[in-house]
């Protein structure tokens, strides 16, 4: 019994000790940017703030956004191009990450955009 707590403490520490090692040489991994941005660093906060290096979509795009219907629990929608999304939702090659009061943050091809609402555009608060 004794001899397999011994084998058994001996393979906890060769996993352990592994481990440690795989750990060390994952945090001395270097992004090597080539003047790029790196994409591992999101452009949007936790609290929905847009960071500088996130684009601003632009009219080439070919994105409207016709209106937002902001609700502070959670659950807004946008319109855009004509189709009513939601967070999470695709809307052609695109993904709607966040739905703010005035604007929509999309991601394309990793690249994350912002669509302002135009002045005149649509605007409920949901009350």
């Amino acid at each position: 019994m004794k001899q397999i707590c011994n084998n058994i403490l001996a393979f906890s520490l060769l996993c352990t000790v592994a481990a440690a090692g795989a750990w060390a040489s994952v945090r001395d991994f270097t992004y090597e940017d080539k003047g790029n941005r790196d994409p591992f660093i999101s452009l949007v906060t936790q609290d929905g703030r847009i960071l500088p290096g996130a684009k601003t979509a632009s009219d080439s795009e070919n994105i409207e956004l016709e209106g937002i219907i902001w609700d502070p629990r959670g659950n807004s929608m946008a319109i855009i191009n004509g189709k009513l999304v939601k967070e999470k939702e695709r809307i052609m090659d695109m993904q709607v990450l966040i739905i703010k009061k005035a604007s929509v943050i999309l991601q394309k091809e990793g690249k994350v955009m912002v669509i302002n609402l135009k002045k005149g555009g649509g605007n409920s608060d949901g009350q």
